[in-house]
């Protein structure tokens, strides 16, 4: 049965699709997993990391993206068809899958809301059952989520099994994690089939000369959410930033490979997943 895991932080910039997209890639590569990552945040930087732009336009015109879904039950048209909008194996990495976002998601997603009233089902559900007949086909989903707690990303909380918040360690990106376990918490009071649980907050972007760093990191282990904070982190590296030029994750990125420290930074990324899995289970 596929792991459904929901990657989020209530801030931009924090590492959060970068994070979610390389642990996908190696669940794919390295362990030989069936991979279907999920972008459903309307900035795309997931989609633009394991796609190229000219790829992504004429499915964009198919009316296949994460957008145009949303759109037929807003809309009542039928235009979206999951069998389609599945891309298979990106990035030229075997078992690694993608359903593309859109930047248009920015112009309905405060109208999904409104399915409830218009559909015969719920607004937090359109995901879940358009993804119902394919999900066990995969070893793991992987939903990067917009940096919100809106209707979008409750789309992705609900059918998820865990979720994951990728964080750099400074104030302002560590202020909302009590915030985003509340309001999960709340969400799950009421929508009590959603049994999504914490799996776990990976330090991003890490910068191991500044005292703000190495003290906030220190804070959150020693502090009420220690048991969550993973042992291994994410460091900064201009290459894992420049990776998405190839429209490719850091594992086969051939920017990234002429960088000198490709190898142990790839390492960092592997050491990462491995603890997900464990996790996870």
């Amino acid at each position: 049965m596929a792991k459904i895991i929901s990657f989020i932080n209530l801030k931009g910039g924090v590492g959060k699709t970068t994070t979610a997209v390389n642990i996908a890639s190696i669940l794919a590569k390295t362990h030989r997993k069936k991979v279907l990552v999920i972008d459903l945040d309307p900035q795309t930087n997931a989609t633009v990391c394991l796609i190229k732009q000219t790829e992504w336009q004429k499915i964009h015109d198919n009316k296949q993206t994460l957008f145009h879904l949303f759109e037929d039950m807003l809309r009542s048209t039928s235009n979206f068809d999951i069998d389609k909008a599945v891309l298979k194996d990106v990035a030229d990495i075997s078992g690694l899958d993608l359903i593309p976002s859109s930047l248009e998601f920015v112009n309905i997603q405060d109208e999904i809301p409104e399915i409830s009233n218009k559909e015969y089902v719920s607004h937090v559900d359109i995901l879940g059952n358009t993804i119902e007949k394919v999900k066990e086909e995969y070893d793991y989903v992987i939903i990067d989520c917009p940096p919100n707690l809106g209707a979008i990303t409750l789309n992705g909380i609900n059918i998820s099994d865990y979720y994951i918040v990728p964080t750099i360690p400074d104030i302002l990106s560590i202020i909302g994690i009590d915030l985003i376990i509340n309001r999960i918490d709340m969400f799950k009071d009421k929508k009590r089939a959603c049994n999504v649980e914490l799996a776990g907050i990976i330090f991003t972007k890490v910068d191991y000369r500044t005292n703000l760093h190495k003290s906030k990191m220190e804070q959150l282990r020693r502090g009420d959410l220690k048991k969550y904070v993973f042992d291994n982190e994410v460091a900064q590296k201009i290459a894992i930033s420049e990776a998405p030029i190839d429209s490719k994750p850091f594992i086969n990125s051939p920017t990234a490979k002429k960088k000198q420290d490709w190898s142990t930074t790839l390492n960092m990324f592997i050491k990462v997943t491995n603890e997900m899995i464990e996790n996870v289970g």
